[in-house]
C-alpha cells in the first residue's frame, strides 16, 4: 500500500521446459516492515529440471532473507554474486535473478539484476526508459561480472514487467526467430496487450506473454519460462455489513458510513439490509432470479452488489476460504460472495452489536454467530490471502 492511493498487485506465470517435471526459475515475493516494503525477486538456474530448480532456489532465498534484514540491495546483490559458482565450461553463473524492493509508503522502487533481460516498466503512455547503473565485480578467480541496478518512484497505472530468459530466448528452437523472440519484441507485446486492454490483470499479462513465448517454441518449450508482472493500481475495496447496531439511534450514523465508503459493498442479513433500506431511502426488492434451494430469498438494493441471508451464506464463504484451493466455478451467492472478496484489496467490516433479543432463552444468539463467522473470515483474508482488513463496529 502506498498512502491510500496506490496499490501493488503481483502475478507470476511460469512454464516449464518441455519434459521437464519442475521448473528451473523460481518466484518469491514478501511483504516485510509491517507491509511498509515488499521484495519481489525472480531467479534463474542454469539449465533446467531439478538441479536447476536447487540453484534458483537458493538464489532467491538468500536474495530475500539477506534483504529482509535492511541489508542494502545493491550490496546484498554484490555479495550473492561473489558466492554463486561459475559454470566450468559456459563461463556464467550458476543462477540470475531480478530483483524488486518496492517500498509501499512511497512508491521507491530499487531494481537490480544478472544476466536477466532487462525489467519493462510500462506507464500509460507507453514504455519507459530506465536509466541503469552498471557495477563490475571481480571474483577472487577472476571471472568479471556484471550487476546492473536502477532506481525510479512508482505511479498509478505502471507495470513493471520481469521475465527469465526461457521468454526472450523463444523462437530459437523451431527457427521463427534465429536469434529468439528478444527483449524488443517483448516490449511491444506488452504493450500492445497492455493498450488493448487497460484493466488487464497482472496475472492475465503474465500468461498471455508466457502463452506467445510458448507459441514461438511451437507449444515445446525449450527452456523454463517465467513472467513476473508488478501493477502500481488504485485499491478495490469492500465493505461487508452485518447485524443491527446495539442501540437504535445508532442506525443513522452506521447508514451514512455506509453511504460514504467508497467501493463495493455486500449486504448480510434482512433486519440491517431493512435499516440501510429505510435510512437511505433505497428501495429493497426481491431478487427473483435467485435459485439456490438452500439460501433464503434473496433481496436487491441499488448501489450494492449482493443482499444475502446473515447467517448460511457467510457460513458457505468461509467454508470456500477454509477448504477451497482453486476459485469456485459456482454461480450460487456463496460463490459469487467469494470472488468479490478475492477481488478486493481492502475488505472494511461494519458490524452491529445488537442481540438477537427475540429468541428462544435456551437458544443461542444468531447475531453472535453471525459476528463469530465474519471475525474468521477477516482473519483468514488477513492470514492467507494477503488482504488489508479492518472492523467497525455499532
Amino acid at each position: 500500500m502506498m498512502g491510500n492511493d496506490v496499490f501493488l498487485d503481483v502475478a507470476c506465470r511460469q512454464l516449464n521446459c518441455y519434459g521437464e517435471e519442475i521448473c528451473g526459475d523460481d518466484f518469491r515475493w514478501d511483504k516485510i516492515a509491517l507491509g511498509r516494503r515488499s521484495i519481489i525477486v525472480l531467479s534463474d538456474g542454469m539449465g533446467h529440471g531439478v538441479k536447476a530448480n536447487i540453484l534458483s532456489t537458493l538464489t532467491s532465498t538468500m536474495l530475500l532473507n539477506f534483504i529482509a534484514r535492511h541489508e542494502d540491495i545493491t550490496r546484498v546483490a554484490d555479495m550473492i554474486l561473489r558466492m554463486l559458482p561459475v559454470c566450468n565450461v559456459r563461463k556464467i553463473s550458476y543462477a540470475t535473478f531480478t530483483i524488486a524492493d518496492v517500498d509501499n509508503t512511497t512508491g521507491e522502487v530499487t531494481l537490480v539484476q544478472h544476466d536477466n533481460p532487462p525489467a519493462i516498466l510500462m506507464r500509460s503512455s507507453g514504455p519507459e526508459t530506465l536509466s541503469w547503473d552498471t557495477t563490475r565485480i571481480t571474483r577472487s578467480t577472476g571471472q568479471p561480472l556484471t550487476l546492473r541496478s536502477c532506481r525510479f518512484r512508482a505511479r498509478p497505472g505502471d507495470r513493471l514487467v520481469m521475465v527469465s530468459d526461457g521468454v526472450t530466448q523463444s523462437g530459437q528452437r523451431t527457427e521463427l526467430y534465429k536469434f529468439g523472440w528478444g527483449g524488443e519484441a517483448l516490449q511491444q507485446c506488452v504493450a500492445y496487450l497492455c493498450m488493448a486492454n487497460a484493466s488487464i490483470t497482472p496475472a492475465d499479462l503474465a500468461l498471455q506473454v508466457i502463452s506467445k513465448a510458448d507459441m514461438n517454441d511451437g507449444h515445446r518449450p525449450s527452456d523454463d519460462m517465467s513472467c513476473a508482472v508488478l501493477h502500481f493500481r488504485t485499491p478495490r475495496r469492500l465493505m461487508v455489513i452485518s447485524c443491527p447496531p446495539s442501540l437504535s439511534e445508532e442506525n443513522d450514523r452506521m447508514a451514512d458510513v455506509v453511504k460514504q465508503f467508497d467501493g463495493e459493498k455486500i449486504v448480510c442479513g434482512y433486519p440491517v439490509a431493512r435499516i440501510l433500506s429505510e435510512r437511505l431511502a433505497l428501495p429493497m426488492e426481491r431478487d427473483e432470479s435467485a435459485t439456490d434451494p438452500l439460501v433464503k430469498p434473496l433481496y436487491r438494493i441499488s448501489s450494492f452488489e449482493l443482499v444475502t441471508e446473515g447467517m448460511v451464506v457467510p457460513n458457505r464463504v468461509l467454508d470456500l476460504l477454509e477448504h477451497t484451493a482453486n476459485e469456485p466455478t459456482g454461480k450460487g451467492v456463496a460463490e459469487r460472495f467469494y470472488r468479490r472478496l478475492m477481488r478486493s484489496d481492502e475488505i472494511h467490516f461494519t458490524i452491529g452489536l445488537r442481540h438477537n433479543v427475540d429468541a428462544e432463552p435456551a437458544a443461542p444468539d444468531e447475531f453472535e454467530l453471525r459476528r463469530n463467522i465474519l471475525r474468521r473470515i477477516g482473519s483468514l483474508l488477513e492470514t492467507r490471502f494477503g488482504k488489508k482488513v479492518t472492523f467497525d463496529y455499532f
